[in-house]
């Protein structure tokens, strides 16, 4: 199964008419005629700037999420986690599990926006149990779901009914990220509003939807994903702040390999 392939949940209970059209949200990274598609498949909310000044520091270059994006070809991969990759400016790394998160992360933040009119409702609700005490403080703030697209309600005491959620929710992880975004508003009930909920889903979202490390990738998966990833507003980071790309510049391998001596 290709790495890009949507994954099953650890959860049981997916409803049988949840969306089949996995393409919209994870378009498939396979084939080497659809790479065009793919790279256009995260459109960066504002328009590029250009014209960036260099630094010649490229940790902090790459630190500050620079807009000037090298032009990176694929030389191979790493144990299965890391790209290896070429530009004219000289070597880089970079972790596929934390690119792909970014590229998620921007798609779902995105898909967040506006969750109301891509939620599908179930013919067969999703159960989510709770302990008398959480349930009490999950009412408090049940309003939040319904932002989120989610249509829940209590039934009895301890238990809550999902009627509906978005269409794009990562299939087969539906019940695990209803539950982990129950656990956060329970958690954070006195302090999270609906900007923070989203922002917290969209990282749930990416992180279940990414390829993880040891999944080989083909060429041409690895050259879509580097595409997707240009096209990422911040290309740089990950939603939790790792590193997405090492670089070497030419001197510094000269250098390494005393080709320079100073």
């Amino acid at each position: 199964m290709s790495p890009f392939a949507v994954r099953e949940g650890r959860h049981g209970g997916a409803p049988a008419q949840a969306s089949d059209d996995v393409a919209d949200k994870n378009e498939s990274l396979t084939e080497a005629s659809s790479l065009r598609e793919a790279a256009a498949a995260v459109e960066s909310p504002s328009e590029r700037e250009s014209g960036s000044t260099e630094t010649s520091n490229d940790e902090n270059r790459l630190s500050q999420g620079s807009l000037n994006f090298p032009e990176l070809h694929w030389i191979g991969q790493h144990h299965g986690t890391y790209i290896v990759a070429q530009a004219d400016d000289g070597l880089y790394l970079i972790d596929q599990h934390a690119a792909h998160e970014r590229i998620n992360y921007e798609y779902y933040l995105h898909k967040f926006g506006n969750p109301v009119a891509a939620s599908q409702g179930l013919i067969v609700p999703l159960t989510l149990e709770f302990t008398a005490g959480e349930a009490t403080q999950l009412r408090e703030c049940i309003g939040l779901f319904a932002d989120a697209g989610v249509e829940i309600e209590p039934f009895g005491s301890q238990t809550f009914l999902v009627r509906a959620y978005p269409e794009w929710f990562p299939a087969g992880e539906e019940q695990s990220l209803l539950e982990e975004m129950a656990d956060l508003l329970i958690e954070e009930r006195k302090s999270i509003n609906i900007t923070k909920l989203r922002e917290k889903a969209a990282i749930m979202c990416s992180c279940k939807a990414s390829i993880k490390a040891n999944d080989r990738l083909s060429r041409e998966e690895g050259d879509a994903l580097l595409a997707r990833l240009s096209r990422c507003e911040q290309p740089y980071t990950c939603p939790h702040g790792r590193p997405i790309i090492v670089h070497l510049s030419t001197y510094q391998l000269e250098k390494m390999f005393k080709r320079v001596m100073s």
